[in-house]
């Protein structure tokens, strides 16, 4: 994938040392500081850089081969971007919003791989913790433990998780059903917990069950939120991570994926992350 592929909607600054950004990184108040929203893939982020567009303008910057939107969104001060796909894009993203743009924040949103035996194409979870479920640096280390940070876990921020769980909960009762009827799925339900990351697709029985055996409290698999969630526990910045379940990782994933992401994930992307947005913006 590109860095040009959501390029277009503003101007553009070139990729350089020096980006022309507001110099307020460790002095401005949180209030005044952008909220970063992510995702791996444009579909992900269904109408928000339009939203954005219609609501303040957008301001494009080009850094390390990525296009970052600058704008407000449903009141908030926001940062838009592609990680892209994998653990490494991840990471190096979610670290130039941190130190580039200071972001308050950062919320990922995307799809993910059923894991949890409950949870279903069309469900929603909501990450309370992210593990990298392809690590390990045995036995040196303990499988799934980060060398030198002594941990494997790596919580989200609970009170984003509580705000975008709420934002999910107001979504299914207010249009769950009507989406289901539209999109053929069940009505979706909303679930907390687990989401591990790896560098690899999911996509056959053998492997959704060898991450139940191995994680048996594991929800769903995706491919970077592990990484962001590492990366904002290292600099101290608040993170949350909401996937819509796309597949159940296992033989059908690849299809399963691959309709889901290109005539759902967007508009339940745009619905979770309006009301999300919206409350935020209450809060003040």
């Amino acid at each position: 994938m590109s860095g040009g592929e959501m390029g277009g909607t503003g101007a553009n600054v070139a990729g350089s040392s020096t980006l022309d950004i507001p110099a307020n990184r460790g002095g401005a108040p949180a209030s005044h500081r952008p909220l970063g929203i992510l995702a791996a893939l444009p579909q992900e982020l269904g109408d928000l850089i339009e939203a954005m567009r219609a609501e303040s303008g957008v301001r494009t910057i080009t850094h390390g081969q990525r296009d970052y939107h600058l704008g407000t969104v449903h009141g908030s001060p926001c940062v838009v971007t592609l990680a892209r796909v994998g653990k490494v894009a991840a990471a190096a993203t979610v670290s130039a919003l941190i130190h580039a743009f200071d972001v308050d924040a950062v919320v990922f949103t995307g799809v993910a791989g059923g894991v949890g035996n409950d949870v279903r194409v069309g469900d929603i979870v909501v990450a309370d913790a992210l593990l990298q479920h392809d690590l390990d640096a045995s036995p040196l280390f303990p499988r799934f433990e980060v060398p030198l940070l002594g941990m494997s876990r790596f919580a989200a921020d609970a009170a984003l998780a509580d705000r975008l769980a709420a934002a999910c909960e107001r979504f299914v009762a207010e249009e769950g059903a009507a989406s289901a009827a539209r999109f053929g799925t069940r009505e979706p339900r909303v679930h907390r917990g687990l989401i591990v990351s790896g560098d690899q697709f999911v996509a056959s029985a053998a492997g959704v069950n060898a991450l139940r055996d191995a994680l048996p409290d594991a929800l769903a698999v995706e491919m970077e939120g592990a990484a962001i969630a590492q990366v904002c526990h290292e600099y101290g910045v608040p993170c949350g991570v909401v996937r819509t379940i796309s597949d159940t990782a296992d033989d059908h994933a690849p299809e399963s994926f691959v309709s889901f992401l290109t005539e759902i994930a967007g508009a339940y992307s745009n619905a979770i992350l309006t009301r999300f947005l919206d409350a935020r913006k209450a809060q003040g």
